[in-house]
């Protein structure tokens, strides 16, 4: 089952912060031009990484909603960690306890590594659903300690 980014809102805003990186990419190359008539090569440089970092970052910001956070198949849990981290892949064989504790899912595996899925990433809906079926795979391995009101 899958399990899309929730919350559009927070995904906007966070593409909207990248939009200020990629104007502040700009910035120095304008500034130069402005004050001295010229920009040099090390400037340019350094303001085109700037700004195709943030222009990536941007896309990348809006598109979370259609990207899937966590998904949950027979024997196997992918969880997608970061902007520039790859999915992670845990088996079932991997996977030592899962505790939900208020709005994150703490998963511990092998060699005392520890996953974290955060709620708020997900709809109210998808949310109990996710925990409902961790609770189903996972059955003995999958504690609940929800402190919330």
């Amino acid at each position: 089952m899958n399990y899309k980014y929730s919350n559009t809102e927070l995904w906007r805003k966070k593409a909207r912060g990248s939009l200020f990186n990629v104007f502040t990419g700009i910035l120095p190359v304008g500034l130069s031009l402005f004050l001295y008539g010229r920009v040099e090569s090390l400037i340019v440089f350094g303001s085109g990484v700037i700004f195709l970092l943030g222009l990536w970052q941007m896309i990348h910001y809006y598109k979370m909603p259609e990207r899937n956070y966590v998904c949950v198949e027979e024997d196997v849990l992918d969880i997608r960690i970061g902007i520039a981290d790859p999915n992670t892949r845990l088996t079932d064989e991997e996977i030592h306890r899962i505790q939900k504790m208020d709005d994150v899912i703490s998963i511990k595996v092998d060699k005392g590594k520890e996953e974290n899925i955060y709620l708020e990433n997900l709809s109210d809906e998808d949310a109990k659903s996710l925990v409902d079926e961790l609770k189903h795979q996972y059955g003995n391995r999958m504690h609940t300690s929800d402190h919330s009101a």
